[in-house]
């Protein structure tokens, strides 16, 4: 029953949030403005989404996590606390790329510190196949995986129901292979982002940088929690099939940039849902098409389960990754679409 109360607790103050969005964003110097060239949306948007989602969850986990003695969330918390404001400054006026790094790094170790449970131990494929991997390493492993998966789902929050969505599937998936509260808190984030994912597909708020840092830390070590849970049915190499795609489009962004003789953090209209949105023109079809390159590879790697789960998922994802990226590369730019671009 206290979970049930939870979830329509959860709608109900995202939805609060969402609809005053406009009057918060004003208040706290976050509305996002067109600029012709990269944010071709009309008109300025209040970057309040991860509020909407992360303020109303963090409370309500916070309560659940209390009754029920799940001493976790007093970790996740801070740390994403942190990177929420930090990208709430990024959101105002805009942060240099080493200082928005500096603060993951020391943010993440911090968290490995103060719960060292969550370092990777081993490369767990399921089905008793794993890599054992030395505690040091596997810190260190740990650590640089959460700061670069962060960077890659910012990089990905550059079209209306994105990122959002994808969250939300990956928050599907940590509730039903996870127990107990940590698999309510995975619940909390889908409910806040159903309810964000009304408001933003009409244009009405985005996620922003903030929400996409706070969204990113929790994502990151919620799932490493609950693939550490004795009756997980999820392991963490299935976890990094998860957040597969956005880490590939991320590392091809770097590499393509670089060459380019471009800073590898410089925006452009080179992100996978530029092309998707170059191809399908709507938002909702480019954001549909998204999360199936998500969703489709991770299903079937779950329902095959091992080694060959994991090979199913990362060669099915890069095989849509390829398919979509080449079906759209040829394809120019349009003068306006609608949604958020960045």
């Amino acid at each position: 029953m206290e979970y049930l109360v939870a979830l329509v607790l959860q709608i109900a103050l995202s939805a609060i949030i969402c609809f005053a969005a406009a009057p918060i964003g004003n208040a706290l110097g976050i509305m996002d403005k067109p600029d012709s060239l990269r944010k071709l949306h009309r008109g300025a948007v209040p970057l309040v989404g991860g509020l909407a989602i992360l303020l109303p969850a963090t409370l309500i986990g916070g309560g659940l996590s209390y009754l029920d003695g799940v001493g976790l969330h007093w970790v996740i918390v801070p740390v994403m606390t942190i990177l929420f404001v930090m990208g709430m400054l990024d959101d105002r006026q805009h942060l240099p790329p080493v200082v928005r790094l500096s603060v993951s790094l020391v943010m993440f170790s911090f968290a490995i510190i103060l719960a060292p449970q969550l370092a990777l131990t081993s490369l767990d494929f399921g089905g008793g196949t794993r890599i054992d991997v030395p505690p040091f390493m596997g810190a260190m492993l740990t650590i640089i995986s959460l700061v670069g998966f962060q960077y890659a789902f910012n990089m990905s929050d550059g079209a209306n129901g994105v990122a959002s969505g994808m969250a939300m599937i990956w928050a599907l998936f940590f509730a039903m292979a996870g127990t107990g509260t940590l698999s309510m808190l995975a619940l909390l984030i889908v409910a806040g982002g159903a309810v964000f994912l009304a408001f933003n597909m009409r244009g009405r708020i985005f996620l922003g940088d903030s929400g996409a840092y706070g969204i990113s830390a929790v994502m990151g070590l919620l799932g490493l929690a609950i693939t550490g849970q004795a009756d997980s049915s999820l392991t963490n190499m299935q976890l990094m099939g998860l957040f597969l795609l956005p880490v590939i489009d991320c590392l091809r962004l770097i590499v393509s940039r670089l060459r380019a003789g471009r800073a590898p953090f410089s925006p452009d209209r080179e992100h996978l849902h530029h092309y998707l949105l170059r191809w399908l023109v709507s938002p909702t079809r480019t954001a549909l098409a998204y999360w199936s390159i998500v969703a489709v590879p991770n299903m079937a790697g779950v329902l095959v389960g091992g080694v060959s789960g994991f090979a199913l998922t990362v060669g099915l994802t890069l095989l849509m990754y390829r398919f979509a990226i080449a079906r759209t590369a040829a394809v120019p730019a349009p003068a306006v679409v609608g949604g958020d671009l960045r």
